[in-house]
Parts: C-alpha cells; structure tokens; sequence
C-alpha cells in the first residue's frame, strides 16, 4: 500500500460559509475530501479528531480508499483556494511537551542530562486554545520579549492509553504530525514566586502557541520515530536541524510514563521534544513579520508568519499598535 496522509479542511466557494470540518486523505499533495470519495459512509464525515475516536474501526476504511485513488485525478490541490487545511487534530484535549528531552539542546542550555536509571520524563501541558493550523499567524503575548520557537516530532494518540509497557507503548500511536512548541522563555520563572520553579502557564499556554500540522502522516508510515529529521528555518536561515535520535527519552518511553499517571485519549498529542538551535541562548525571539517554516520530510512543510506582540496605548489615544 502506498503511503497517505490525511488532513482536516474547510471548504468555501465565493458567497457562501466555510463547509464543516471534513477530514480529507492525503496523496501526492492532493487532497481528498472523505464526505466526497465516500457520501454514504456517516462514520467519515467528521474532521480527523472525530475519526481517531474509533481510528481501529475506521482505519481499514481509509486504507482501502485511498488503494482506490488514482495518483494526480480527482481531489484538490494542496493551495487550492476553496481550501483551508486546518490544525489536523481539532481541538485535542491536551499537548502534552516532554522538555529538555534532547541531548544536543541540553548542551546547547547548559544542562546536565538526567541519569535515565533514576530520572523520569520531565512532562508539562498545554491547552487546546494554544492551537493552531498552518499558515496561521503567530501572535507573540505582550508579557514576553522572548517567545522562541522548537520543532518537535507530535505523536497523535489513536485509542485509549493506561499504563502502558514500553515494549507496547507505540501501538497506541495512530499517527505523527509537526508541532512548534512556542515557548516564552523570559517568564518561565517568576520572581514573585522564588520557591517555584517553571510557570507553564504563562509560558507556554498563551493564544497562538502551538502551531500544528499541516497532515498526519500514519504510523505505519514511520517505522521508527527515533529516527525522523526535523528542521525549522526563520525567514529562509536554519535555525534547528535535528534528529530524534537525539532524545533522550524515546517516545515508547514517553508514553509509558505519562499513561502511568493519566489514560491517554484519542486525539492527545505528545510533543516529544526539540533538538538544539533554539533562540534562547542566543538572545534570539519572534519578532513581527518572522516567517517560520518547520518540515519534517515524511510529513510535510508548515508555515506560520508572527505578529505582535500587540499592546493596547493609553485610552485617551483610543488606538492600538503592534
């Protein structure tokens, strides 16, 4: 069977409202809306986060319909117009990030690695409202001057998942995707706060924060997740180019943690993870009009533009600026 992707999209023809979210398959940069190639088949006429509820049941199905698709006929292109490729999972409940989970990022942080006989993954969450799609604008909070961007490998959950063996933990993957963990590095810490450590919250959980996307690739379509090149250029300049084989907890590993002290559900993503080339150490942040492209090569390509940080001016002017 060929490999296929599958995507969440919108469709909109002049004058009229965007369609309803609709999951589409993926092949050869054309997209295949699922309510057109199977009409009569009420199970797939939802976006992808309603497909992964039952994603064993309905899996075969896309399977075999995308045997059926002949390769260049049919389907959109991938910038058609009428089209709006979403975030693929709308809305997960939760991104769960594992942190400094690389070792070239540690030694680029200045960070001991932790001691993985003793250690456990280091694993923070955030919010459904974070998400966002390719080609969406990232909006850099006005509480930080230093939001920086980590591409990371995103495992998307496929069924529910509770203290898993690590041995088993990657079955219950139903795919991966691209995540930018966006994170405000000046406010992790919280003076006010000197017996705490990070502040996830603020740091991590502001509007725009993690772009998703643009498909999810199935897992048997990636093999071995601890091999995956992952790159990230600011307005055409490299800024990371890694691979997972730099983690230092694997993603089986990261999964049997977490399902040991929460279920996994359909549509969780885990963020798994940057590898070195991070703004923070070089005094670098998002800044208006930075266009970021994030790519992971089995995947795809993802694009966000920034703006911001936006800053409402005393009343008495009555205006805003950026």
């Amino acid at each position: 069977m060929g490999a296929f992707k599958l995507a969440t999209i919108q469709r909109q023809r002049d004058g009229e409202a965007a369609s309803s979210d609709v999951a589409a398959l993926v092949i050869e940069d054309r997209l295949y809306p699922l309510d057109e190639l199977a009409p009569d088949r009420a199970e797939l006429q939802t976006g992808l986060f309603g497909l992964l509820q039952s994603w064993d049941a309905v899996y075969p199905t896309l399977a075999s319909l995308a045997e059926s698709i002949r390769p260049g006929q049919g389907g959109y292109a991938a910038d058609d117009p009428s089209v709006r490729v979403l975030t693929p999972v709308r809305y997960p409940r939760a991104v769960f990030c594992t942190v400094f989970n690389y070792y070239d990022f540690a030694a680029e942080a200045g960070v001991t690695p932790p001691d993985k006989s003793v250690a456990r993954p280091y694993v923070c969450i955030k919010l459904p409202h974070t998400v966002i799609g390719p080609n969406e604008t990232i909006v850099v909070p006005a509480h930080s001057r230093q939001a920086d961007w980590e591409v990371e490998l995103g495992a998307v959950i496929g069924r529910p998942c509770h203290e898993v063996f690590v041995k088993d933990a990657l079955e219950y993957v139903a795919g991966y995707t691209i995540v930018n963990d966006i994170s405000a590095r000046d406010v992790i810490t919280r003076p006010d706060w000197p017996n705490f450590a990070s502040d996830w919250l603020v740091s991590k959980n502001f509007d725009t924060a993690t772009p998703i996307g643009p498909y999810l690739l199935p897992r048997e379509f990636l093999p071995d997740p601890q091999n995956v090149r992952l790159k990230l250029t600011r307005n055409g300049e490299v800024q990371q180019d890694g691979n997972t084989s730099s983690m230092i907890f694997s993603l089986a590993e990261q999964i049997a943690f977490i399902s040991s002290v929460m279920t996994l559900q359909p549509g969780d993503i885990i963020a798994t993870g940057t590898p070195a080339g991070v703004g923070w150490k070089r005094g670098l942040g998002l800044v208006a009009n930075d266009h970021l492209m994030l790519e992971i090569p089995e995947i795809g390509v993802m694009h966000n533009r920034v703006v911001g940080p936006l800053t409402m001016v005393p009343p008495s002017t009555g205006t805003a600026f950026a």
